[in-house]
C-alpha cells in the first residue's frame, strides 16, 4: 500500500522579528532555500536522492526521501543537482504478511 504525505513548510512569520537597520527583517521561514524550493528533489554526489529541507549560513539541509529524516545541515549547493519540484513524500506501508500478523487475528 502506498501512503502519500504532504510536506509541511514553515512560512515566513513577520511578527517574529522586528526590522533591524535599514528597515530590513531577518530571514525567517519561507519556502525558498538558496534558490531551490523546499521539498525539491536533488541528487547529492555522496548521499544520492534527497530533498531540500532548508538552508542556513549558505548551506543546505537535506532529508531522506523515504523517511523524511534529516541527513545533515551542512551540504553545499554545488554538490546537488536539481531534479524536480516536490511537495509530497511517498512511502510504502508494510503489508500484514510482512509484519508477521495473521489475517483475522490481532496480536
Amino acid at each position: 500500500m502506498l501512503c502519500i504525505t504532504p510536506l509541511q513548510f514553515h512560512r515566513r512569520q513577520l511578527h517574529v522579528a522586528n526590522p533591524i537597520e535599514g528597515n530590513i527583517r531577518k530571514a525567517y521561514g519561507g519556502t525558498m532555500s538558496l534558490g531551490l524550493k523546499r521539498g525539491s528533489l536533488v541528487r547529492h554526489v555522496k548521499k544520492g536522492l534527497t530533498y531540500v529541507g532548508g538552508a542556513s549560513k549558505g548551506r543546505l539541509s537535506l532529508h531522506e526521501v523515504a523517511t523524511g529524516k534529516r541527513i545533515g545541515q551542512n551540504f553545499r549547493i554545488e554538490d546537488c543537482k536539481f531534479l524536480s519540484y516536490n511537495s509530497w513524500r511517498p512511502r510504502l506501508l508494510p503489508t500484514a504478511k510482512a509484519e508477521g500478523i495473521r489475517l483475522g487475528r490481532i496480536r
